[in-house]
């Protein structure tokens, strides 16, 4: 014979709906959050807290390469229409080469032993979503 208190921690058809509302809920955030395909995506590339170079992803007609001299452990840059990422670097953890490819708004290729930031930014980002006061 099971005490009442085992009886209640027994999974009820609630819980499963509860569970597949989670669950269908997760799946709709994802395909309405997924950034659309050709919107414009802005590559900021920062040393040491300052921009050094901006390049509109949609806009490049040929791959470009940026090779940075002055960073701690010089590092080459390869730009490619509609994609980025860091090519080669001295530095000795190797982490940003390792990242390879990024291409969508909101990602990221962080080198710390240079101080350097790539970071893509989608038009969408810019534009004000309320107004208050």
């Amino acid at each position: 014979m099971r005490s009442p208190a085992a009886e209640r921690r027994r999974p009820t058809p609630w819980d499963a709906v509860v569970a597949l509302a989670v669950v269908a809920f997760a799946v709709v955030l994802i395909f309405l959050l997924r950034p659309t395909q050709g919107s414009a995506v802005t590559a900021v590339i920062t040393l040491d807290g300052e921009t050094v170079a901006q390049y509109r992803l949609d806009q490049l007609d040929q791959p470009e390469t940026l090779t940075l001299n002055e960073a701690p452990y010089p590092l080459t840059i390869a730009i490619e229409p509609g994609r980025i990422c860091i090519d080669h670097s001295e530095c000795p953890s190797q982490d940003c080469v390792h990242t390879g490819w990024i291409s969508r708004s909101g990602q990221q290729i962080i080198c710390l032993p240079n101080r350097l930031v790539i970071s893509l930014s989608g038009s969408e980002a810019e534009e004000f979503d309320a107004v208050t006061g």
